[in-house]
């Protein structure tokens, strides 16, 4: 079941969904806005207040709010559709933020157009959707990332040794 506002409102006064900072709601979203970190895949983490994306170009983000979910809830990502209507994406991979996850979300930001944009720090650049599970999860989201060890918090960047995974 996706949550309403007043739903998600409701969560985040009783403790159990922590936006930080203060949440933003939409009828039926939460608001996220571009942090000022931002990477090419495999290289630093530089703090910026704002990246020239150029055309065709793809770069690491991550969202200013940090998000802690319940493990009976898991989240879905949207990106802001104002964006993609000038070519820009802000996700490449899977929207699903699973339940138990704390921290701010990475974000893969695409420029399909042909024209550079200027990415700002604070901008609209997603929204995040909430989803109440039928039961908690049992395996909620492990608190330390496959990423390094990483805490969730601020743009994690690919590990290239976690690239190639396979079923075992």
């Amino acid at each position: 079941m996706l949550l309403s506002d007043r739903s998600i409102k409701k969560l985040i006064e009783e403790g159990n969904l922590v936006i930080q900072p203060k949440a933003i709601l939409k009828s039926a979203s939460i608001r996220l806005h571009l942090s000022n970190q931002f990477a090419k895949p495999a290289e630093r983490v530089e703090v910026k207040e704002g990246y020239l994306l150029k055309p065709k170009e793809l770069i690491l983000g991550s969202t200013l709010e940090r998000i802690k979910l319940p493990n009976d809830h898991a989240g879905l990502y949207d990106g802001s559709t104002t964006l993609a209507r000038v070519g820009i994406t802000s996700h490449m991979g899977s929207m699903l933020i699973s339940p138990g996850s704390d921290g701010n979300l990475t974000l893969e930001i695409f420029n399909a157009s042909d024209k550079p944009f200027l990415l700002k720090v604070g901008m609209r650049i997603g929204q995040l959707i909430i989803i109440k599970l039928d039961s908690p999860s049992e395996k909620p989201q492990p608190e330390r990332s496959k990423y390094k060890g990483a805490l969730h918090r601020g743009l994690i960047i690919p590990d290239k040794d976690l690239i190639y995974r396979y079923y075992k």
